[in-house]
């Protein structure tokens, strides 16, 4: 009797190891991209004007003060809470620079979501699509660090969403990071409420579908309880701000916009991040269509269990963009839509693989996405490119403003003033740009007056530049003089000089502008050698 010959057994060990060596690949291209993404992160890493609100806050908070910009003041000049509490131990002690517990916090959550950039790809992909996306794309580097919550704020959404999705919301234990992660996107930036929401509403529809398919009935135990507490966080948050602020919006709420319209500002914004990164145009095209068309099938098709992943990857995208499109946009480029690129790049590799496995006729297509994108997404048209200030159409590479160099020299040559600013309790107004003059400084009353982030009254007055976003507004002098304010620690904008009323730092800057004059305040401010201001009682005995 004779045998065939078969060729079963030597395909199935060509498979197993072609399946290795693809594995071997991804990881070793991933491993790659990570160190590649957290080095350049650290060496590019830079400090915003606006990181040092928040880090006054945790000073104030850790010296006593409560977390207030000026003691005895009780407002909301700062939309990262769950950021700013992170900030706090490292002003306990002087064993580690607060502004490098920023760096290391940033990056640490750039970190975490290459990781689980990684985890979402659950079938075996050629390249890791979603991360390439995400480590190529220069400003997720860039906002790595910056000393703002972008990066961290990013981690979370995404973290979250994982945990949301891959897990039986029948299983307790499963679905309670989720719950949380998503409840604490509500305590890092306002916007996670809306995340919140339809998180809760996708945990709602996940359990009808999981509990029909197993025949259970819904049932109120101990454990619903707890996820309830869970979920419910945000609303002891919100009821804590209401009681210690007086208000459940932040003030920079009213600050930056107070929710108005500003569509052709919030176009321009997204033109020019489209403008850059133009190989996220056929991503956002991609994802559009991919999502009607899974939304059509899921309705046509009635019997086929439903697939709800487009709540969080798709549709909280769309609104969270719409919203920042909506009211102008940000001043720095494309700060507020780089939270929500993980959670698109993921929604695009997981639908290039399902055109691939089940799609032949459109494999080429899908080919080509997975390995051109991430390329056009490395050669970004830099719009900043030969400009001597980086700012176009009132929006600013910031991180080519406040250079890390620059900064800690800065820091080194203000420090030595600050025992004279806190011992002559001088009152000061600034523009937004030196909050970091403030937070070094340190001086007993400090209102910020380009936004009035720190004051509500400021706050709410109107925009005398619109094309800047969250900034522009007419200085008060009339109201800084009721608050008793001696120094203006800048000179644009204000009425002319006098005789007496300039106050000069030597080379450090333009001059500032005496405001209310004190003689102890000035007798102290004085006693720093690049310091000069007249001497006004003897001015006026000149005068007479």
């Amino acid at each position: 009797m004779k045998y065939k010959k078969t060729t079963l057994l030597p395909d199935i060990a060509y498979e197993k190891r072609n399946t290795i060596l693809k594995r071997i690949l991804y990881f070793a291209i991933s491993v790659v991209l990570i160190l590649f993404g957290v080095t350049t992160s650290y060496r590019m890493r830079w400090i915003s004007d606006d990181a040092f609100i928040s880090l006054r806050y945790a000073k104030n908070f850790a010296d006593g003060k409560g977390l207030v910009f000026n003691e005895g003041e009780f407002v909301e000049g700062y939309t990262n809470f769950f950021w700013t509490i992170l900030l706090i131990p490292f002003h306990l002690s002087n064993q580690i620079d607060p502004v490098e517990a920023c760096y290391f916090f940033g990056i640490l959550s750039f970190f975490g979501t290459c990781i689980y950039l990684i985890l979402f790809c659950k079938k075996l992909s050629p390249i890791p699509f979603a991360l390439s996306c995400f480590v190529l794309l220069y400003h997720n580097r860039i906002f790595a660090t910056g000393g703002l919550e972008t990066s961290l704020h990013g981690f979370i959404l995404l973290s979250a969403s994982y945990h949301l999705i891959y897990c039986r919301t029948t299983n307790f234990y499963k679905i309670i990071p989720g719950i949380l992660l998503s409840s604490l996107s509500c305590l890092n930036r306002p916007d996670g409420i809306l995340f919140h929401i339809l998180a809760g509403i996708y945990i709602i529809l996940k359990f009808l579908q999981e509990s029909k398919s197993n025949h259970t009935n819904l049932r109120f135990d101990f454990s619903s309880v707890i996820l309830c507490i869970i979920y419910l966080l945000p609303v002891f948050y919100y009821i804590w701000k209401l009681e210690y602020y007086g208000n459940i919006l932040p003030n920079t709420f009213y600050a930056k916009s107070g929710g108005s319209p500003r569509l052709t500002q919030g176009l321009i914004y997204l033109w020019y991040f489209l403008k850059m990164y133009y190989g996220m145009i056929p991503i956002l095209g991609f994802v559009l269509v991919s999502f009607f068309w899974t939304i059509r099938k899921q309705w046509i098709r009635k019997n086929i269990e439903k697939d709800f992943r487009w709540i969080l990857l798709v549709l909280f995208p769309i609104l969270y963009a719409g919203y920042y499109t909506w009211i102008g946009g940000d001043f720095m480029f494309s700060r507020f839509y780089l939270p929500i690129l993980p959670l698109i790049f993921v929604w695009t590799e997981q639908e290039i693989l399902y055109l691939i496995q089940s799609h032949s006729k459109h494999k080429k297509n899908a080919y080509l996405i997975l390995y051109s994108i991430p390329i056009l997404i490395l050669l970004r048209w830099d719009i900043y490119k030969g400009l001597s200030l980086p700012v176009v159409s009132g929006i600013a590479d910031e991180n080519q403003v406040y250079k890390r160099e620059s900064m800690e020299r800065i820091r080194n040559e203000i420090l030595p003033w600050r025992k004279h600013f806190e011992k002559s309790k001088v009152r000061v107004a600034f523009a937004g740009s030196e909050c970091f003059l403030i937070y070094y400084l340190n001086p007993i009353l400090a209102i910020e007056t380009e936004t009035g982030l720190t004051d509500p009254i400021i706050a709410r007055t109107e925009f005398k530049d619109l094309e800047r976003v969250g900034h522009g507004k007419s200085i008060p002098l009339q109201y800084l003089k009721e608050r008793n304010i001696h120094l203006i620690l800048y000179s644009n904008g204000l009425p002319e000089k006098t005789e007496y009323n300039e106050f000069l730092t030597g080379n450090f800057s333009t001059p500032w502008r005496i405001l209310t004059y004190s003689p102890s305040v000035m007798k102290e401010l004085l006693k720093i050698p690049s310091f000069q201001a007249v001497d006004f009682e003897s001015y006026l005995d000149t005068y007479r």
